[in-house]
């Protein structure tokens, strides 16, 4: 059985990572996305340490130091007024405390470099135009089913199929995401072109009543990712390219003139409403497992959403190259692995949310007791994740 290949579902930054761990360890797999073509759907991300760490492991240092960009600092600033409230350390700072930078870049950059490192492996065969619509097992193997009739035999099939998962809709139907009645505004600019508001080589953070505004360069420098986080109408599909962009600006009225004048500059904004899906008791049935959205879909304010894939896959990939044949025994491993630390990022971040959109009376406490707290105190805070 040791032969048979792992399938993957989802060819996104989980899955593909999952295949590359799988293939520095000489384990097939099969990686199916349902797009015509691996592409990733958002704009930018953050890569903290703990994520790095593990991506540098695989020998993508490199490559990603020069498709992204290493921040001097976060700053964060009161979005009313433009004021500084503090700046939290990063470069040389997070390198010596987290041994591994801190990177920002394209959603798209880090995919193509995950495919052209797996372009080297044999074992690693990559299928698009696949989509996922049901799966059988018996004690020996599992079968996957596309829409398109065809079926594909391997030992385990893993879903990291998003939040809207497939797989995880074929063994725990009850557990679905959950609107959180926030919605992100994404939109990439390149930099020549960006209001020179944006234009830092500094993370900026810009905290709201009920929203918040994030911009950092990406793409080596030349574009720039924004991402406003307000509250408003849910949308029931994941992405909308139709909402009027009118709706944002009403959102971020608040705002300091200077910096609403900015976002309005910026010409096109996708709409995404945030999900959540808690961390639930099965990630497992049989020979399907769940990874990264699919199994706990992060709000994104602590930035974690892509890391907690990027782990997943990790710990998974090391516990089959370690168990082989035993897929109950890694399943449990992983799970015991994999759940608190998920259920504590996503408390976490919960409570960063509370924190950033304060308004008010809570605001103003918020905003003195940012200033007079050591910049190298916020940094610390950050050590039970980076340090992972």
């Amino acid at each position: 059985m040791a032969t048979s290949p792992i399938i993957i579902v989802g060819g996104g930054i989980g899955g593909l990572t999952l295949a590359l761990e799988l293939a520095k360890r000489n384990i097939s797999c099969q990686v199916f996305e349902q797009a015509s073509e691996f592409s990733e759907v958002g704009a930018g991300l953050q890569l903290s340490p703990n994520a790095m760490r593990r991506l540098e492991a695989l020998g993508l240092g490199t490559a990603l130091s020069v498709a992204g960009c290493a921040p001097p600092k976060i700053m964060i600033g009161d979005a009313l007024n433009r004021n500084s409230l503090n700046e939290i350390h990063l470069g040389v700072t997070a390198q010596e405390r987290y041994k591994a930078p801190y990177l920002v870049l394209a959603r798209r950059d880090l995919q193509s470099i995950l495919l052209d490192a797996l372009k080297a492996y044999d074992c690693v065969e990559l299928l698009c135009s696949k989509k996922f619509i049901t799966y059988s097992q018996n004690a020996h193997q599992i079968t996957a089913e596309m829409t398109d009739g065809s079926h594909y035999q391997g030992r385990m099939l893993v879903g990291a199929d998003g939040v809207w998962s497939r797989v995880r809709h074929m063994f725990e139907p009850t557990q679905k995401p959950k609107q959180t009645g926030f919605m992100a505004w994404r939109a990439m600019v390149k930099t020549t072109d960006a209001p020179s508001l944006f234009t830092s080589s500094n993370v900026h953070a810009w905290l709201g009543p009920d929203s918040h505004l994030v911009h950092y360069r990406v793409s080596g420098g030349d574009n720039i990712n924004i991402v406003a986080v307000t509250k408003g109408k849910a949308l029931e599909k994941t992405w909308s390219d139709d909402t009027p962009k009118e709706a944002l600006f009403e959102e971020i009225r608040p705002f300091n003139d200077e910096l609403r004048q900015a976002v309005m500059d910026v010409p096109d904004w996708t709409a995404w409403p945030l999900m959540v899906l808690k961390p639930f008791k099965n990630w497992s049935k049989g020979r399907a497992v769940l990874l990264g959205d699919a199994a706990h879909a992060i709000v994104p304010f602590l930035a974690q959403g892509a890391a907690m894939a990027i782990e997943d896959a990790s710990s998974l990939a090391a516990l089959i190259a370690e168990k082989r044949d035993d897929h109950l025994t890694v399943f449990e491993h992983y799970k015991a692995l994999r759940f608190r630390r998920c259920r504590r990022v996503l408390s976490k971040s919960i409570y960063q949310a509370q924190i950033y959109h304060s308004a008010g009376r809570l605001a103003k406490i918020r905003n003195s007791g940012l200033k007079i707290l050591p910049s190298s105190l916020l940094l610390r805070q950050y050590d039970w994740l980076y340090k992972y």
